[in-house]
């Protein structure tokens, strides 16, 4: 018979798959932290510099662990739609960070949560509830501080300066391909997390030099300073991506995404002690706004986990 004190003391501390998800957050926030720093890179081609030595390091884990980069026969298109959707979500935040405060890059971007579960209950017929409304609402009001569109604004007698409008675009489609990812990596459970990465890498290749000259972005060589830097932004990369798709396959897609919201706290210890980027009072609230999005879902779906409990013991 089980122990109720142990098993109570078991369900209070954090799962191994929530705990992937924080770490995998904290190297995410490394990650974004080494983009401001590379500011002189064009966003495509650190992109491609940064897919090179992720696959580098990922072929090199797969072959140690004799694992096929391919993945699974039946899973391939949906790896490449991934891979692809990856893309453009890491193109998309690493211009958001080059273009807007950290912070602020940070806290539209992990908007996605809101965006996955309005799209899980349209394309996959989960539930979407009352709470899910509320994080929605809060979503997209503190997104409103946060950007400051002048006529919200000055409807409310605030003069804030709105954020840059390009730098807006890159985060909300970084949130929305960020979605896409989600919702494939929970279709795609069966695949090893390094495969998902490698795939994404090898987009990235591809991909990457292909955007850049349809933007017309400049490449340039640079300083033996900056070669390191690429390096920890592969490795960074790998990690948090690899952490993120076993707290994937190992949590709910609620709990799972809510601990990305620890990325917020990170990035403004980040852009407050490391960069000293200012921010101001109404991106502060907006930022708490979003992140209440994580306490609502972990709340609902320990809600609903108490409710299947109490349903299987009253089963005969």
């Amino acid at each position: 018979m089980d122990n109720p004190l142990l098993a109570e003391k078991k369900q209070s501390t954090l799962s191994p798959g929530l705990l992937a998800m924080v770490a995998g957050a904290f190297f995410f926030s490394l990650m974004a932290l080494i983009v401001k720093l590379l500011n002189k890179f064009g966003t495509y081609e650190l992109v491609f510099w940064r897919s090179v030595f992720m696959f580098a390091g990922t072929m090199s884990i797969l072959a140690a662990k004799r694992i096929n980069p391919l993945g699974p026969a039946g899973s391939r298109v949906l790896l490449w739609i991934r891979a692809a959707a990856g893309f453009g979500f890491m193109s998309g935040y690493y211009y958001a960070i080059q273009h807007l405060p950290l912070s602020d890059a940070v806290v539209i971007t992990y908007t996605s949560p809101v965006i996955t579960a309005i799209a899980a209950a349209l394309l996959l017929g989960e539930a979407w509830g009352k709470l899910d409304a509320l994080g929605s609402v809060l979503c997209m009001l503190g997104v409103m501080l946060i950007s400051k569109p002048g006529f919200v604004m000055s409807a409310f007698g605030f003069p804030a300066e709105p954020i840059p409008l390009n730098g807006l675009i890159g985060a909300v489609l970084a949130a929305v391909m960020s979605s896409a990812v989600y919702l494939l990596v929970r279709v795609l459970k069966g695949v090893h997390p390094i495969v998902f990465v490698n795939y994404f890498a090898a987009a990235g290749i591809i991909l990457g030099p292909i955007s850049s000259y349809l933007a017309g972005e400049t490449w340039s060589w640079h300083t033996k300073k900056d070669w390191p830097l690429l390096v920890l932004l592969a490795v960074f990369s790998v990690a948090g991506q690899a952490l993120m798709n076993l707290g994937l396959t190992l949590e709910t897609a609620a709990k799972a995404t809510a601990m990305n919201y620890s990325q917020v706290v990170f990035a403004f210890i980040f852009q407050t002690l490391l960069l000293h980027e200012p921010t101001d009072p109404l991106s502060v609230t907006g930022s708490l706004m979003i992140a209440m999005w994580g306490l609502i879902a972990l709340v609902k779906d320990s809600g609903s986990e108490k409710s299947d409990q109490k349903n299987e013991a009253t089963v005969p």
